[in-house]
């Protein structure tokens, strides 16, 4: 395996055993990290890059039980010294006219999608602040920022999450701690499989480039804002929606 201007250093990513997350997991641990990798449950696929890359160690992590999500941050500080990076992936699709959403449903999706991601945050952030340094990642969406019908509950917990992200650069810049979101559009995994094809072909109507949205596209975006080269960049939330409007 390269070495590279990332070896030696420790990244934690969640929503690890598949899609986004686990292209992300397999990005940096090819570029010399060291992966905490966070998910419910360990799938065949990250089973497999797992055994490619020794540096990569499995936590369990619930996002919709905060005792448990305290409990992972607890296992992973006992494993590492120190945490350069934390990417938080995990997150659960949902759909629904605004007059048929149950406010029940909501509070569930933004607890995962929203609130629980922040503590979790609130936790591993200790270790960067300790060392004055570290990037953070937020994985967001474009209909954080959109108005379209059918998105009340994930939209608007991705759009707290994107407001999140500014509130903490501005916070965290102090400690030498970044912290950046990427809002992508459709990206080709299991979750978009729950998506109708009349939105797809919607949105493909409305997109200025053609082609898909891979994981490892995501993946890629973040390798570069968890590096040196973007180690001026803070506050900001990037769109990988093919030119959407």
């Amino acid at each position: 395996m390269l070495m590279s201007e990332h070896s030696n250093r420790v990244a934690v990513v969640t929503g690890a055993s598949r899609g986004l997350g686990l292209a992300i997991v397999k990005k940096l641990a090819s570029e010399g990290f060291d992966i905490a990798a966070c998910s419910r449950s360990r799938s065949d696929r990250l089973e497999t890059v797992m055994a490619a890359y020794p540096g990569i160690r499995f936590f369990v992590l619930h996002l919709d039980d905060a005792d448990a999500i305290k409990t992972c941050a607890q296992n992973i500080f006992r494993e590492y010294a120190r945490i350069d990076a934390l990417v938080n992936v995990a997150g659960v699709a949902a759909g629904g006219l605004f007059t048929m959403t149950k406010i029940d449903d909501m509070k569930s999706i933004f607890d995962i999608n929203y609130f629980h991601q922040i503590l979790f945050t609130q936790y591993i952030v200790k270790k960067m602040m300790r060392t004055k340094s570290g990037s953070i990642v937020n994985i967001a969406s474009t209909t954080g920022s959109r108005a379209d019908a059918g998105t009340l509950a994930y939209g608007g917990s991705k759009a707290a999450l994107i407001h999140a992200t500014g509130v903490m650069a501005t916070e965290l810049g102090p400690f030498g701690i970044r912290v950046n979101a990427i809002s992508p559009a459709v990206v080709e995994t299991d979750m978009a499989t729950t998506m109708d094809d009349q939105a797809k072909a919607l949105l493909d109507a409305r997109s200025a480039l053609s082609g898909k949205i891979k994981p490892e596209d995501v993946a890629d975006l973040v390798s570069f804002l968890v590096s040196q080269n973007a180690s001026k960049m803070t506050g900001q939330t990037l769109r990988l929606d093919r030119g959407l409007h």
